[in-house]
């Protein structure tokens, strides 16, 4: 796994001291309803998505990180509860569901402890969609939230044997209980909105949920499920189109009102009005907009970095300098490569898949870079056409990159007898930053913008997807199999029961035991906050800030305000979600 690039710190250390800093919390998850509505801009398809979401029949949102997923969800959710609807939204948030993974190590029938949780889960949201809409009725068979809750902590915790009475908490206790729901407020529907569904990394656990998603959707219950594209595992009996169907989310950057909208983010997350240096640099929404590469996330991210500066700016006049507009841009994009990154420790076995990734995302740039040389800044080439037929081992490499949000996939051309190929638009943080645009030494704003926003081109480097890998003759796609404890061997086999090295009895490996005794060096905190963060606490690895779940650890620390200790805690969350 690569080292963490480490963002800079800005020099106004008390964060929640800046009057916008709430603001600029990313996840939609974590910002009351009201301050909600107030900040999100509509996504360029948001009335026909919402629409879909909103309505009968099982859906899966597909995305990568930080595309909008929870944003359309809790805009369906709200909108359902608060408007008059014959459907009942249910928002349930799955991001931790990782928790439940040391159940698959250390008991025998974590499926049926998992199924549970997930099915505790949904009572909660149902009596927290109740509580928010204080329209409905609460059915007096309706367990109580209190039992519900202590139910959910001593799985979760895996005292299994403390839980007790479960009868009712089973699939059909669960749509009988929906359906009471339903009957007592004369609605018709009840609308699952399943966030963070299937980011476990356990293939077992996905697995697990997606019977469970099959079995959950009747007439009266329509599931709808966000995921990632490329590392989903859906269960053998589960089939996309058929079970569910597909809605994909993520905004493609040259679609038309993409920069109205990141535009109208931009101001909404400002109050209105944007900090006088943007508005003194023509064009600086607009580059910042494009190297976001259709991530409102990313974007509000550069967005935070121009208000702490502006903190320091003591003249009206002043703008954003062209060199500090490129350094954001780099930024953002070597965040999408940390998520890249971040793989070979959240799916181990794809180690060799994940290094050769790296090499053959150079390969593409340095062709598209190669393509663009000499051209006018209109005719830039944004894309990379690969050649069909794609090997299962390369489709695995470009489904990483999707996940990542490092390459966006953007239909496919036939060439006739040249061949058909599959188009991906890369990430534009990285053609701006690797040079593979606008080739000249010096490189202007409204440059990058005429290029980004040029009409479709229609002339790509096309390439063998083979071809982008160094010495692909050695290349190995295999997958690695988890090391001995003892020795660190890998393993013979994945049915090995003793190590071939040093003959010690090998044993299952948690994946989120794995991830959570990392070293908070590995989130994306600048080094001068790790250390501060070691010096002044006990807090040393991603588990010591997740147990800290009131932050009064990361709020005992010099210059961690509020904010700060929110944003501190959902890098952990995120990081094994």
């Amino acid at each position: 796994m690569s080292v963490p690039v480490h963002s800079e710190e800005p020099e106004v250390d008390i964060e929640a001291d800046l009057p916008l800093e709430g603001n600029f919390v990313e996840q939609a998850e974590y910002i009351p309803e009201n301050i909600f509505t107030a900040l999100s801009a509509d996504h360029p398809d948001e009335e026909t998505i919402i629409r879909r979401l909103s309505a009968g029949g099982a859906k899966l949102l597909v995305g990568p990180r930080g595309c909008g997923k929870t944003t359309l969800m809790l805009k369906t959710y709200y909108g359902l509860l608060r408007k008059a609807s014959q459907n009942f939204g249910v928002y349930v948030n799955f991001k931790l569901s990782l928790k439940l993974e040391p159940l698959y190590v250390n008991t025998p029938n974590a499926t049926y402890w998992f199924r549970l949780w997930l099915n505790l889960k949904i009572y909660e949201g149902v009596h927290s969609a109740l509580e928010l809409a204080q329209r409905f009725s609460l059915p007096k068979t309706l367990p109580s939230r209190q039992v519900i809750e202590s139910l959910l902590a001593s799985i979760e915790a895996g005292k299994v044997e403390q839980a007790r009475d479960l009868e009712q908490y089973t699939m059909d206790g669960l749509s009988r209980s929906i359906g009471a729901v339903l009957e007592e407020n004369g609605l018709s529907r009840c609308v699952l909105l399943l966030d963070d569904a299937a980011h476990a990394f356990s293939s077992s656990q996905q697995e697990d949920f997606f019977e469970f998603f099959r079995q959950i959707k009747s007439r009266e219950i329509s599931p709808k499920a966000a995921i990632y594209p490329g590392i989903t595992t859906h269960s053998p009996t589960f089939h996309v189109g058929h079970d569910a169907e597909q809605i994909d989310v993520w905004i493609r950057p040259d679609q038309s009102g993409y920069v109205d909208f990141m535009r109208s983010l931009a101001t909404k997350r400002f109050n209105g009005n944007l900090p006088s240096s943007l508005a003194n640099t023509p064009l600086a929404v607009d580059f910042l907009a494009f190297a976001a590469f259709g991530n409102p996330r990313s974007f509000l991210n550069m967005l935070r970095t121009i208000y702490h500066d502006e903190m320091k700016i003591t003249t009206a006049s002043a703008a954003v300098d062209r060199r500090k507009l490129l350094d954001i841009s780099k930024q953002t994009r070597e965040l999408s490569h940390n998520v890249y990154d971040s793989l070979t420790a959240k799916v181990p076995a794809y180690r060799e898949f994940i290094e050769t990734g790296r090499d053959f995302y150079q390969g593409i740039l340095a062709r598209i870079k190669d393509f663009n040389r000499g051209k006018e800044d209109d005719e830039q080439a944004l894309e990379v056409a690969l050649k069909k037929p794609i090997t299962g081992e390369i489709a695995k490499i470009l489904s990483f990159f999707q996940y990542a949000g490092l390459l966006l996939p953007a239909g496919e051309n036939s060439r006739g007898v040249k061949g058909s190929f599959e188009l991906y638009f890369v990430h534009f943080g990285d053609l701006i930053t690797d040079n593979a645009i606008i080739g000249r030494r010096t490189k202007s704003i409204p440059a990058f913008v005429k290029a980004f926003s040029a009409q479709t081109h229609q002339a790509w480097p096309r390439v063998t997807p083979e071809s982008l890998i160094r010495k692909p003759k050695e290349v190995s796609f295999r997958l690695v199999l988890p090391h001995c404890q003892v020795c660190g061997a890998e393993r013979a086999s994945e049915h090995a029961k003793f190590c071939h090295s040093c003959g010690s009895q090998l044993k299952a490996t948690s994946l989120y035991d794995s991830l959570t005794n990392q070293d908070i060096s590995v989130l994306p905190l600048s080094r001068k906050m790790v250390s501060r963060i070691k010096a002044h606490s006990n807090i040393r690895t991603i588990k010591d800030i997740l147990i800290d779940s009131d932050r009064l650890k990361l709020r005992g620390i010099p210059q961690i305000g509020p904010a700060r200790a929110r944003r501190i805690a959902t890098y952990a969350e995120e990081y094994v979600a």
